[in-house]
């Protein structure tokens, strides 16, 4: 496995870290994108199962994430997630040419999988996944928050909030949960502008999944409380194309990938990947 880090440049003249794993002579490309607060380095479960596989892992920070430049936490507007995504993608086809090409989404990381897909006037993929999704709030998020950031988007955009989540939210595995609370990369706040902009982009889920000309699998842990349960299924429903699976794994939280049960999930998403390779 060759491990690469780098920086590119995204929207706006941001800074952007990104990094990558590679098997000899890969087979496929494999872009990851992770969730809110969190950045690409907690995806080494996902690295250590697709890379003996053949493939070629990528995953960038989102801008205010990780060891990306901007504000903590901080968008102008959803999109800008898109836009990155797009220079992103681009960056690393041209150091795979040919190869054909695989997104993985989690949490907000699914949000911008989905409307990046629906947006793609080409949807040149051979699979999409999204792990820990939805199209409505679930339990988890409190309400405080997000009235609070559709109250202060618009005055004070910037203002940091606490995110009032519990980091059990993510595993039942406490070595997770207490990495993830140690990690000095992982953010416990939200901006009113970024809370309110992924509120503002629940609802599209559904429209970008009918807009989906690929195959799609949905991963979720029946534990999950950071979507809605009721709106999983309305989310699957709404993907436009015949070749789709939804997998539900009991006794599992939001990070199905760092779970305890995190085998069957991985196995899985290896599965789904070589099969549409």
């Amino acid at each position: 496995m060759q491990h690469q880090e780098g920086r590119f440049q995204g929207i706006n003249k941001t800074p952007l870290y990104f990094q990558s794993w590679t098997a000899l002579n890969p087979k496929g490309l494999v872009i990851v994108i992770h969730g809110y607060g969190e950045h690409s380095g907690r995806y080494q479960n996902v690295v250590d199962t697709l890379v003996p596989e053949g493939y070629a892992v990528w995953a960038l920070d989102h801008r205010g994430h990780g060891k990306s430049e901007g504000k903590r936490c901080y968008v102008d507007r959803f999109t800008d997630f898109l836009k990155d995504l797009e220079i992103f993608e681009k960056k690393a086809r041209e150091a795979h040419r040919e190869l054909p090409v695989h997104l993985i989404g989690h949490s907000m990381g699914s949000l911008v999988a989905n409307h990046y897909v629906a947006s793609r006037q080409k949807q040149d993929y051979r699979s999409l996944t999204l792990s820990g999704t939805g199209a409505a709030p679930g339990p988890a998020i409190p309400g405080a928050v997000i009235l609070l950031s559709r109250l202060l988007s618009a005055v004070v955009p910037k203002l940091s909030l606490p995110s009032g989540v519990d980091p059990a939210f993510i595993s039942h595995d406490r070595q997770v949960v207490d990495a993830y609370v140690s990690d000095p990369l992982v953010e416990n706040k939200v901006t009113a502008r970024l809370a309110s902009e992924m509120m503002r982009s629940l609802p599209g889920m559904i429209t970008a999944a009918q807009r989906l000309k690929i195959p799609t699998m949905m991963q979720i842990g029946e534990e999950d409380e950071s979507f809605h349960p009721d709106s999983w299924d309305r989310l699957f429903s709404a993907i436009a194309v015949d070749d789709k699976v939804f997998k539900k794994y009991p006794g599992c939280r939001h990070e199905v990938y760092n779970e305890i049960k995190n085998a069957v999930p991985l196995t899985d998403l290896r599965d789904w990947i070589n099969q549409h390779n």
